[in-house]
């Protein structure tokens, strides 16, 4: 059961008062979406302005509609709602239906895996609401919350992070018992400048969790977990990597590109766990020790976290039979140096041809050029027999990479090539920013 059933419960949420008694089955900020008895969200965009859509949203059968745009106020129309800013009315909603929340609250950041860790927290955790798709911004998270499961035992939530502010924003809704960073990265250095940008707009996840409540976080930076140490004057600090300093670390590491096994210890904690998945690469390793601390420090029931592990596809990486019966490793949802190298890395474990196909890296600001530089010498050291780069940035990779590097910025020549070299016995890696598409390339 959703927190919002009728106008009832979002009069409450909202804090004024709503005209019509009526159902809400469902919320949406698209009118592509919406459905009978659906609350409809008028938010103004980028390029969008949901303002323009309020009466197409009703005609499609929405039951209320939320807008702030002022020729609205006290219109005769009952199933409009004026708000000052809808924003503000999302994030109040959000922090009324927490507060009535008796459940535990996850809140999950870092520059790379935070998504693949929501997902992995929440498979392993005993009836959870988890993020919905990547809605992990400030009106994503805020919708994420409107469709849990209020009798939800736990509430996993991702927060995604483009500029300074913005998970302080998101978390000081949330207001989460447990709080993840995943790691520490090279990621939106548009806006974030530099890595030191970086830790410090993750790290405001930290003074808005719970007094009493936990941060985990790796341990694989000595300044980071310093950094981190003198913010946590109310938090327990719990550590994770391959360091054995860490509270949970690995041994007994099994890797290969189909598989991972491997033993959580934990010295703290007396804990020697094993684990077996179908998740592959070190960077879910990292990924599987942050959740199973969480898991254990809820006190789940260890025996069932392999079970609920391995119950769903979790990872994005997806393995698949492609073009010529080759191995396809499509990671091309999204990228940043981090997320490439750990791609790079579980390419590596292959014994077979291995050939990266990478899109540009996109909002790394005044770095970009070096960023795509390091990438290819990357490659090159990680034994890459073949590296295929499009777009624009992606020429520095190449040029650094050197013998059997090929740059192309038309989408219908790279088709060609890989119709041309791709053999049976190869793997092939393919990944990119968001905003190049690299999917299209899946059907050759």
């Amino acid at each position: 059961m959703r927190f919002i059933t009728d106008s009832n419960d979002l009069s409450v949420f909202l804090g004024q008062p709503v005209k019509k008694n009526l159902k809400i089955k469902g919320i949406s900020i698209d009118t592509r979406t919406i459905k009978k008895e659906y609350l409809f969200i008028a938010i103004k965009g980028e390029v969008l302005d949901g303002n323009d859509y309020i009466f197409e949203a009703i005609k499609k059968g929405a039951s209320l509609v939320i807008t702030d745009r002022l020729e609205y106020k006290g219109h005769k129309n009952k199933k409009i709602i004026y708000v000052n800013n809808s924003l503000i009315a999302l994030k109040k909603i959000s922090k009324n239906i927490l507060k009535t929340y008796k459940g535990n609250i996850i809140g999950i950041t870092g520059s790379n895996g935070k998504t693949t860790t929501t997902k992995i927290v929440s498979n392993t955790l005993t009836k959870s609401s988890s993020t919905i798709k990547n809605f992990n911004n400030e009106i994503g998270m805020p919708l994420s919350i409107f469709h849990a499961n209020k009798k939800s035992k736990n509430l996993v939530i991702e927060m995604g992070a483009a500029k300074s502010g913005d998970i302080n924003y998101l978390s000081s809704i949330l207001k989460p018992d447990i709080g993840i960073i995943t790691n520490i990265g090279n990621s939106h250095l548009e806006n974030l400048k530099n890595i030191n940008g970086v830790l410090k707009v993750k790290s405001e996840l930290i003074p808005n969790i719970k007094k009493g409540g936990y941060l985990i976080v790796p341990n694989d930076n000595l300044n980071y977990l310093q950094f981190w140490k003198q913010q946590c004057n109310d938090v327990h600090m719990i550590t994770f990597g391959k360091n054995k300093n860490a509270d949970f670390y690995p041994e007994n590491i099994k890797s290969s590109i189909e598989k991972l096994e491997f033993n959580i210890i934990s010295k703290k904690f007396d804990v020697n766990f094993k684990v077996k998945s179908s998740l592959s690469g070190d960077h879910n390793m990292k990924n599987i020790m942050a959740a199973f601390a969480v898991s254990f420090l809820l006190k789940e029931s260890l025996e069932k976290f392999n079970k609920r592990l391995n119950k769903n596809s979790i990872v994005r990486q997806k393995q698949t039979k492609w073009l010529k019966k080759s191995l396809l490793i499509d990671d091309s949802y999204n990228a940043n140096p981090d997320s490439v190298k750990k791609a790079i890395d579980l390419l590596s474990s292959s014994n077979k041809r291995k050939i990266l196909i990478l899109g540009d890296m996109l909002e790394l600001g005044r770095f970009r050029k070096l960023l795509h530089k390091d990438v290819g010498k990357y490659a090159k050291l990680k034994k890459i027999d073949i590296f295929l780069g499009f777009g624009d940035l992606t020429k520095y990779a190449i040029q650094s990479f050197g013998k059997n590097g090929f740059f192309f910025k038309d989408e219908d020549d790279l088709r060609d090539f890989l119709k041309l070299n791709i053999k049976r016995s190869d793997v092939v890696l393919l990944k990119g920013s968001r905003g190049m598409r690299m999917e299209r390339f899946i059907n050759v």
